[in-house]
């Protein structure tokens, strides 16, 4: 199963979901796509996941422009800069509410998190777990 967690306006909510989604889809290729950037890992996100215990190791970092057309999932975390990006997979699911994280300190961070963690269980739970 292919997966990707978009993010429009900032890649970093799109890094954190796509570090937390790997906890829960361990089989899946999961990749975090920025649209206005993407290829630098966001220092904030490994400090806030490596509280928890969440690696960001080795996570494919892509913007809209190299994404994958073949996707199961994507999932936009979020939508900033003139709305939700265009994407294509065969189920899109789009969380319009995480946390900006652009020009934010520690403690948004942990909030997306939070966010993540909860909507990605959720989905998780709903979509595999029945």
């Amino acid at each position: 199963m292919k997966m990707a967690f978009v993010c429009n306006g900032s890649s970093a909510r799109a890094q954190m979901a796509a570090a937390i989604g790997r906890e829960f889809f361990k089989d899946a290729e999961i990749s975090a796509v920025g649209s206005l950037e993407g290829e630098t890992l966001d220092p904030m996100v490994t400090k806030v996941l490596s509280e928890d215990g969440i690696s960001t190791e080795n996570l494919t970092l892509k913007t809209l422009f190299d994404m994958d057309f073949d996707l199961d999932y994507a999932l936009i975390v979020g939508c900033d800069e003139g709305g939700c990006p265009l994407v294509f997979a065969d189920k899109v699911v789009e969380w319009d509410f995480i946390t900006n994280l652009k020009d934010q300190g520690e403690e948004a961070y942990v909030e997306a998190k939070n966010q993540l963690k909860e909507e990605i269980k959720k989905f998780y739970m709903e979509t595999f777990a029945s």
